[in-house]
């Protein structure tokens, strides 16, 4: 067999081998469920109503769980701990881990979920938050996704 038939043959069975043996499984991705909360803190109370788009959770309390750090800078503080977020009218609710920068202009920052309960047992997510700072405290935005 001429030696251009031989690699022909040769690069025709590694060809099948790679496509037969690389071929990516299918996995189902986890899709999330887009979250908009928006905590109204007033910084007389340990307690702040909220609103949010998630069903059967349109509104509810937050108050501060475990704090890991504050600390107050020149240029304004940070905050990490957790927000326990409890639906009005239900036993479910979710603990949200924050790790946010804040100052005269508002804060910013992350959030991850470490808890849930009730309707949330399980649940996951993430995203970011803005302070907006207003005349009676600040309004806490979170926006991003539950799995």
């Amino acid at each position: 067999m001429p030696r251009s038939a031989i690699r022909l043959a040769v690069g025709a069975a590694v060809a099948l081998l790679f496509m037969w043996g690389t071929s990516a499984p299918v996995i189902a991705t986890p899709t999330g469920v887009p979250v908009n909360i928006v905590a109204h803190t007033s910084f007389s109370s340990d307690e702040a109503p909220f609103d949010s788009s998630l069903g059967g959770c349109e509104t509810g309390s937050v108050v501060n769980g475990r704090i890991a750090v504050v600390a107050f800078t020149p240029w304004g503080g940070v905050f990490n701990g957790d927000k326990e977020f409890t639906c009005a009218g239900s036993d479910s609710g979710f603990t949200l881990r924050l790790k946010a920068r804040f100052g005269e202009d508002g804060s910013t920052g992350t959030w991850t979920v470490a808890d849930g309960w009730g309707d949330f047992e399980g649940l996951h997510g993430s995203g970011t938050l803005v302070g907006i700072p207003t005349s009676e405290g600040i309004n806490d935005v979170y926006t991003g996704s539950f799995r």
